[in-house]
């Protein structure tokens, strides 16, 4: 009996924890999905895609949209406040590009992990598409990018070969 007291705890500390770091895209669903009586949907062949990120140091890359919806350009800001709150910290908001005129939005959060960088990509777009994108980058991939990012850029045949680009 007394082994199954000290269980109790050791469980609901470690259901919190788990609970607190699968945030990201499926807080962002979550959110969605119960604010606005909607349904997401996968990227059906998703899986298909990750023998070509073997090595690139992008792993668990993962897609939610939900078709035939759109934000009212009313609710936009409440909905960012209401997705940063339910992120929580450790999603910090990188960056945000609202257009006006056509009420399309991106934002990018990212959140530092012991391996890297997760990036979590959630836009509002014109025709009807809500879409958000969970990716991580490892450390040595972030710091390529980063220190390098035309070099990496160029890594990878005729990838930037429409433009023209001048280093100085």
């Amino acid at each position: 009996m007394n082994r199954a007291l000290w269980l109790l705890p050791i469980t609901l500390v470690t259901a919190c924890v788990l609970a607190n770091a699968d945030t990201g895209i499926k807080t962002v669903v979550k959110v969605v999905e119960t604010r606005y009586a909607v349904r997401h949907h996968g990227i059906p062949g998703l899986w298909l895609a990750r023998p070509f990120l073997t090595g690139s140091g992008i792993g668990g890359l993962r897609m939610a949209e939900f078709a035939k919806f759109h934000v009212p350009p009313q609710d936009s800001y409440s909905l960012k406040e209401n997705l940063a709150h339910s992120l929580g910290p450790e999603w910090q908001s990188f960056v945000e590009v609202w257009s006006k005129n056509d009420g399309e939005w991106t934002v990018i959060y990212t959140r530092a992990t012991n391996e890297g960088l997760s990036l979590l990509i959630v836009e509002s777009e014109r025709d009807d598409t809500f879409t958000v994108v969970q990716v991580n980058l490892n450390g040595k991939a972030l710091r390529q990018w980063v220190d390098e990012p035309i070099k990496s850029a160029r890594h990878e045949p005729d990838a930037l070969a429409h433009i023209d680009m001048h280093v100085q």
